[in-house]
Parts: C-alpha cells; sequence; structure tokens
C-alpha cells in the first residue's frame, strides 16, 4: 500500500469532526477528547495534511507529546503516512524538547546554565532537609516530621505545571490569609455557639496556614536547587516559557 492510500484511507475512517481537525491547516486547532479516541492519530493525520498540501518543510514541524512511547507512536503512524519524510519531523515529549533547548541554547538560561536534572533521591533530601531546618506546624506532624514529604513535592509540582512561581504563590496565600481574617462572618452571631469561630471558618483558616507554609518550603526549595545548580523537570518547562516570552521575536 502506498503512503499516499494509507493517508486516503486513514482520513476517511475519521468521524466529521476528527476530519475538520485534520483539514484545518491554517491556525490553531484544539481537539478535547478522552482517552483511546484517536488524538494521536488526528495529529499525525494533520502533520501529514500540512506536507502534503503546503510547501512546509518537515523540519520546521514540531510535534510533542507526554510520554516516549506516544512519540515513538507518532513517528511510525507518521512515516508509514508519509514516507521517509516523517523521519525528518521533531517528535518528542515536552520535558525532552526542553532539556534539548537548555543544553543546545545555555546563554538564554540565565536560571538554569551550568546546572542538571535533580533527581527523585535528591528533591526528596532537599524538602527532608527544609523540614529539619524551620519548626513548621502544619505540614510538619509531630508523629512523623517527613509524613507530608511527597505531597509537598506533589504540591511544588502541580503549582510548576500551572505556572505558579514561588514568589506567585507567597502572594496568593498571604492575600487570602488576609482576605479570611477580614471576614466579618467568621463568628456564630446566635445560637449556644455565639461568639465562637465557625468550623468551616476554622477549615479554611487551617489550609491557608498549611499553604502558607507550603509557600516557604516552595521558596527554600528552588534556592536550594539554584545554589546547588539543580533544576527539577517542571523547571525546564518553566525556564522555557519565560525565555520564549523574554527573549524569542
Amino acid at each position: 500500500m502506498t503512503t499516499e492510500t494509507n493517508f486516503t484511507k486513514n482520513l476517511e475512517s475519521l468521524n466529521s469532526k476528527q476530519r475538520e481537525a485534520v483539514e484545518t491547516i491554517e491556525g490553531p486547532v484544539m481537539v478535547i477528547a478522552g482517552p483511546g479516541t484517536g488524538k494521536t492519530q488526528i495529529l499525525t493525520l494533520r502533520i501529514a495534511n500540512i506536507l502534503a498540501k503546503t510547501d512546509t518543510p518537515a523540519d520546521s514541524i514540531l510535534a510533542l507529546t507526554f510520554t516516549e512511547s506516544a512519540a515513538a507512536n507518532m513517528r511510525r503512524r507518521l512515516v508509514t503516512l508519509i514516507g521517509s519524510r516523517g523521519y525528518y519531523v521533531t517528535i518528542g515529549t515536552f520535558h525532552g524538547f526542553c532539556n534539548t533547548l537548555i543544553q543546545e541554547y545555555p546563554e538564554n538560561y540565565e536560571e538554569l546554565i551550568g546546572g542538571k536534572n535533580a533527581t527523585e533521591v535528591s528533591r526528596i533530601s532537599i524538602i527532608r532537609e527544609i523540614l529539619d531546618a524551620v519548626p513548621y506546624d502544619h505540614i510538619k506532624p509531630f508523629g512523623d516530621k517527613y509524613f507530608y514529604v511527597r505531597d509537598i513535592l506533589a504540591s511544588i509540582k502541580n503549582l510548576k505545571n500551572e505556572g505558579i512561581s514561588e514568589k506567585t504563590f507567597t502572594d496568593i496565600t498571604e492575600r487570602e490569609l488576609a482576605n479570611l481574617e477580614k471576614r466579618q462572618d467568621k463568628h456564630h452571631s446566635t445560637g449556644p455557639h455565639a461568639g465562637k469561630i465557625k468550623g468551616e471558618y476554622q477549615r479554611q483558616l487551617k489550609d491557608g496556614q498549611k499553604n502558607s507554609e507550603l509557600a516557604k518550603v516552595y521558596e527554600k526549595y528552588q534556592k536550594i536547587l539554584r545554589e546547588r545548580k539543580l533544576y527539577d523537570f517542571e523547571d525546564m518547562i518553566l525556564e522555557t516559557i519565560k525565555t520564549f516570552e523574554t527573549k524569542v521575536e
């Protein structure tokens, strides 16, 4: 089966919405769908369609996904659709692409220049070190001061994935705590608990205090990473976004 025939056969197997995404070769396209619904197939076919209908060079197309296996799968599919030109399309993971840029253009990454990836062990060690140094009340339980280490790392990862820096998160937590303190309805006004703080407010206050301590840990964590010339996976993406926003015209 020729690559052209293979492309046509795959295109004809799509439903109307999938085909619309593939055949829109100008401007952005967003496809929202669950797992196993053909997103990779749509993306691969769209790349093939762009190369077939425009003079776009294969090596000027960038396709990013989340895992190495997904990237390899996309490469195999593309080659069956367009032949050897599929090997010239840059296909990889988000983190792999960012790490390549960091290594090839270090002068654009002042925060990371000369650094290396932080291992899981080193990240855990840094958080434990931070918890040892300061008597936190809400994220360091008395019975097991390292109980929340993995939760802390997961929270920092989530914040970074949302593009929230340590400074921004500190500002957010301080503002939320200040707003809680200003609330006029935080006490029961009548009944047997009149004058006492409402349970809902107590829960919100406790969460706010936890976030306040998390913000301090996040700030210290980033400071230690930079001092030790380390960066984590999330830093690769955050710093690449910052580089594109500030240095790429």
